[in-house]
Formats: structure tokens, sequence, C-alpha cells
């Protein structure tokens, strides 16, 4: 099934192309967040997009990380898009009209309810409510760049935004299975409330589902490159342009700060994020024709 939907646990859900969704608000969001980690309950939430889809079709451990988190909040509107596009009759027309309107009438897929909640600008949310409510957070992950890792620049910046922010490590490590029992130990050790974890995308879910059950009752939630965004070393693209959906366009022009290399591999993400994914809808419309449901 392409499409289908559900109240399981009072958490509004849905399955679209294989994955778990569920559409909540950011205020449900953050009080979910504050429950989980009211009730010490071990939990996960990730965050899917365009990309996450076409990971998932060959990727069966992936697939299983993303339906076995505890939330899973949409990171982009394409998932607004593929909602609305499945819905309507035909395959190339009704795509069309989608991305025209996803550009010059957002209004047009207001019906799907879906509300796009990216880990870069929910890190702040979460850390406000962090701060308000005496909680820690611990931040696993995060890269080197000019000015240092952007773990420590990220809880930094953070701890001067929300002063009652109480940091309980930081540790960068890697994603590879020989240093899951350090980090482990590392991490329980300082026994925090949240966990952010910046791996990037697919390592970062896989590393989770394997170890959530292994840490002490807190909170997880995969993150991608927000350490990078939020300590400044990549520039985030201007909201007036996120808005018309053209993100992945100017993304690798104003993030990779020039350089040609990374340039390039954001150029070819764009490609497998928008327009395998494109051709991914294409393809399931084809062939299920008129045997789906939404």
């Amino acid at each position: 099934m392409v499409i289908s939907s559900s109240n399981k646990n009072s958490t509004k859900e849905l399955n679209l192309l294989g994955l778990k969704i569920n559409n909540l608000t950011k205020v449900e969001l953050l009080e979910k967040i504050k429950n989980l980690v009211e009730t010490k309950k071990k939990s996960y939430i990730v965050t899917p997009y365009s990309e996450f889809f076409l990971f998932s079709q060959t990727d069966t451990e992936f697939q299983k990380a993303i339906n076995n988190a505890d939330l899973s909040i949409p990171d982009g509107v394409s998932i607004s898009l593929a909602l609305k596009y499945f819905k309507m009759k035909g395959v190339y027309w009704p795509l069309f009209i989608c991305l025209l309107n996803l550009i010059f009438n957002k209004k047009y897929f207001k019906n799907e309810a879906i509300e796009k909640l990216s880990g870069s600008d929910i890190i702040y949310d979460v850390s406000n409510l962090a701060a308000n409510n005496g909680l820690t957070v611990f931040f696993l992950g995060g890269f080197d760049f000019g000015n240092g890792h952007t773990g420590l620049l990220a809880s930094t910046k953070l701890q001067k935004l929300y002063p009652g922010l109480k940091i309980a490590g930081l540790y960068s490590g890697s994603p590879k299975p020989q240093e899951e029992d350090k980090i482990i130990e590392i991490i329980n050790a300082a026994k925090p409330d949240i966990l952010f974890i910046a791996y990037g995308p697919v390592s970062q879910e896989k590393w989770i589902f394997r170890n959530y059950e292994k840490l002490n009752p807190c909170v997880s939630f995969c993150l991608g490159g927000t350490f990078d965004f939020v300590s400044g070393e990549k520039r985030r693209v201007p909201k007036f342009i996120s808005k018309f959906g053209l993100e992945w366009f100017f993304r690798p022009l104003i993030s990779e700060r020039g350089n040609p290399v990374l340039i390039i591999k954001r150029i070819n993400r764009a490609w497998f994020g928008v327009f395998r994914f494109i051709i991914l809808l294409i393809s399931e419309k084809r062939r299920l024709g008129k045997d789906f449901s939404v």
C-alpha cells in the first residue's frame, strides 16, 4: 500500500511508501518528547525526507530503523507533495500540478496537514524545552571544520541562547560498530535526558536502532548535519528560498562555501533526493495503477 493511516498510541501515523510518518505539529512533538523523558522510556526520533524513501527501497535495516522509531517526523516538503500526488488521478499531469504548486502556492497542500519539522529548526525548540525543565543534553557526532568541532560549537551557541541548558557531555566518535561499546559507556556515564545524534543520514538511524536498548533511559534524536548549521560552519538557505521548496537547488551554492568537491557532492545528493524521488513516485503509481488506496 502506498499510503495508509492510523491513530496508533494516540499518535497520528501514516505509512508512505513503506515508511512510518507521524503527522504532528511542533507543539505536539515537544509535548511528546517531554512525556517520553518524564516516563523514562528508551526511545528515538528520526526525521525522514525524500532520500530516506529511496534508501529504504534497497536497505531493509534502514527501513526497520525508521519504522521502529518512537516518532518519525517529516523533514521536507516532499512528503506533502507525495501525499497529494497519490490522491490525484493520473500519473504525469498531477505531478506537474503538484510541482508547480510547490513553488507558487503552498496552500495547495494544506489539506495534507503535514508540518515540516526539520532537525535544524527543532533542535532550538528541544534545547529551550530542556533548559526550561532542567533536562540534560548530550551531543554525539558532528564534524571538524575551520573553527573547531561542530558538536562543541553548537552546544556552546545553544547554551548562550538558552542559559539554563545543561550539557551532560560531548563526544564525536563514529557510527562504526567497533566503537559502539565505548560510546554507549560514555553516554550512560553522563546520564543525559536527551541525546542529540549527528552522524549523518542512514548511519545515525542504523546506529540508534542497534543501540538504543543499551542506553540508559533517554530520548535520542537523529539530527543529520544539524550541528554544522547551528555552529555556523555551514550557512542555511534563506527562509524565503526554503518556503518555495527550492532549498535543494540553492544549498550547494550557499552551504558549501565555494568548495568544488562539496558542491559536486551536494549536487549529486540533490539529483538523488529530488529527481530520483520523483521517478520513484511515478514508478509506484504506474506499478500499482488503480489498485492502491489513500
